[in-house]
């Protein structure tokens, strides 16, 4: 009888135990998800709009660029009315005007139409922080997901936790949950993808078959992923070729030599089943790809072959921004070499941990991060063969890197686990992981604020040196070149800030002049306009691409302003009454 009352004790202390320490991950959790948010929601609606976020809200809203008027001046009013809130657009108008006049496949936009619809009536202008808080709020739902995901592949709560506090103060994903873009929802199904490619590649080690709903299930989420963002198709891609390793390593590389149908049949379904799923996207995104088109035409300047190491260079400093950062952009040199320095020495000692790791881990985490590392490894592979091969620099931009964004996390998080659970002498593992989180969360504080991944269209700074020299009675025209919705983007930008300014009476019009395959067609435009508009004018020529001769039309150029900001070339003429 003591022996069983003994027992019965001891069993009740470990249940305990064990109820304590998951009460203690679900606590955990929850902070990181709360701190997520939270640094996710800071001053969310502040920072200027630029131009692809405006495709998102005007696509989103079921609206159309094109009902616009072309080559003849609009009011402030007109050039934002495709930003109102229409109760006769359906979600169906969305897929309709996305894909005639944009390169997006359409869920993302029409799960944004019923989200801004929550802060707004018929007739109002989209809210800002609305379409934004949307993609905050699935930027926070991450960090669960990692947790998930840690757990899937590690089968630990310690790497779940790092991950998910990784997840929550990185740099980087507050960056892509600030934007109203498809980019944290993306993120969350290549989470749920990794998750389901690491179950495969367990089973295939096994050698048992995948359990058909499993197959499925990542049939459904590559699917949707696709149907989010087309560039979801470089992680299936980076995860097929660690599949086609695998699957080599089961033939043992002799040719003629098949794995196992029973083990491989349920993958093959789901690879067949995500190639179908992406088939169906093909000719848009061929379309997209090609040189010609207008919107992604910025992709092919540079020479990434000519300045080889440029783009390496780049990749490194977003993969970087991922973990930790510091405000560099735009900043006093003193704070910019000291912040370089700090984010040098975190890279280092992140570095060290990462190789001391792979000799303090068991057999089977060092196999899950062999996984992980060649799933990155064959991402970049990818990026980088269409960067140099077809000219098609990706690396120009941090926000196409999200792609293997997650598996960056989780790589660095089993790193981290590792050298907390063996900390040394001194525990100066875990202090040196505490003070890369810290340096990681002020990183998160500087993008929140902006002082960091600072917005690439600075439409603020634009319109407050239009307003400062808005004249109460001379009439002002802003013209731009329009190639494609990425101008109007540019312009509509201007007019919400002026807009946001309130005090403004005298605003001014704006002009989208058509280019239509040849530079003289806007020229043409605008001096016609130029002539036909009331004196004296005030004009602005902004990211004009065309030659313009102001003396022509008896204005000339006021050079008491800064005509360059970020994302926008501006130059500004007083034109005057024809001399009799």
């Amino acid at each position: 009888m003591k022996f069983m009352k003994s027992l019965s004790t001891d069993a009740v202390k470990k249940l305990n135990k064990s109820f304590r320490s998951h009460h203690i991950h679900w606590v955990g959790l929850g902070i990181w998800f709360i701190l997520a948010l939270v640094l996710r929601m800071i001053l969310l609606a502040s920072k200027p709009i630029w131009s692809d976020e405006f495709a998102t809200l005007v696509f989103s809203l079921g609206q159309s660029f094109r009902s616009l008027p072309f080559d003849v001046p609009i009011s402030l009013d007109t050039l934002l009315s495709p930003l109102r809130l229409d109760a006769s657009l359906s979600i169906g108008s969305v897929p309709e005007n996305l894909l005639r006049e944009s390169n997006h496949p359409p869920v993302y936009f029409m799960l944004t139409h019923v989200w801004v619809w929550l802060f707004g009536q018929d007739g109002d202008l989209v809210s800002i922080w609305g379409a934004r808080s949307l993609s905050a709020i699935l930027g926070a739902a991450t960090v669960p997901a990692m947790f998930g995901l840690g757990w899937v592949t590690f089968r630990s709560r310690v790497v779940g936790q790092m991950a998910a506090a990784l997840m929550a103060i990185s740099p980087y994903g507050v960056y892509l949950a600030q934007e109203a873009r498809h980019y944290t929802l993306a993120v969350i199904l290549i989470i749920a993808s990794l998750g389901c490619l690491i179950t495969t590649i367990y089973k295939i080690q096994q050698k048992n078959s995948l359990a058909v709903w499993v197959a499925f299930l990542w049939v459904i989420i590559n699917t949707l992923g696709i149907a989010v963002h087309f560039f979801f198709i470089f992680t299936l891609g980076a995860e097929g070729l660690v599949m086609g390793g695998f699957w080599l390593k089961n033939c043992q590389f002799k040719p003629f030599k098949v794995p196992s149908w029973k083990v491989w049949k349920n993958i093959y379904i789901a690879m067949i089943g995500s190639t179908i799923g992406g088939l169906v996207w093909l000719p848009i995104f061929l379309d997209i790809s090609n040189p010609e088109s207008e919107l992604i035409r910025w992709t092919f300047h540079g020479d990434p072959v000519g300045n080889f190491l440029e783009p390496i260079v780049r990749l490194m400093a977003w993969i970087t921004t991922m973990i930790v950062m510091l405000p560099v952009e735009n900043q006093p040199l003193l704070v910019s070499v000291i912040s370089g320095v700090i984010l040098l020495g975190a890279i280092i000692v992140t570095g060290k941990l990462i190789y001391n790791s792979w000799k303090l881990q068991s057999q089977s985490w060092r196999f899950s991060q062999e996984i992980l590392t060649g799933l990155i490894a064959s991402a970049i592979l990818i990026i980088l063969t269409i960067t140099y091969v077809f000219s098609i620099d990706l690396t120009l931009v941090a926000r196409y890197h999200f792609t293997y964004f997650p598996a960056i996390i989780l790589l660095v998080a089993a790193s981290f686990a590792v050298s907390w659970q063996n900390p040394g002498q001194q525990n100066w593992r875990r202090k040196v992981i505490v003070l890369i989180g810290f340096v990681g969360l002020i990183g998160s504080l500087s993008v929140a604020t902006h002082l960091a991944y600072q917005k690439p269209d600075r439409s603020d700074l634009a319109a407050q040196y239009i307003a400062e020299r808005l004249t109460p009675n001379i009439p002002t025209l802003i013209a731009t070149v329009h190639k494609s919705h990425e101008q109007t983007g540019e312009m509509m930008s201007i007019a919400w800030q002026l807009k946001r300014l309130g005090t403004l009476t005298n605003f001014p019009q704006f002009l989208l002049a058509q280019k239509l395959g040849h530079p003289e067609i806007p020229m043409n435009t605008l001096s016609q306009t130029v002539d036909l508009s009331s004196r004296p004018l005030n004009l602005w020529l902004i990211n004009f691409a065309a030659p313009f001769e102001p003396e022509m039309h008896n204005c000339s150029d006021d050079p008491d302003f800064k005509s360059e900001v970020p994302g926008y070339h501006l130059r500004m003429y007083r034109c005057e009454s024809d001399q009799i």
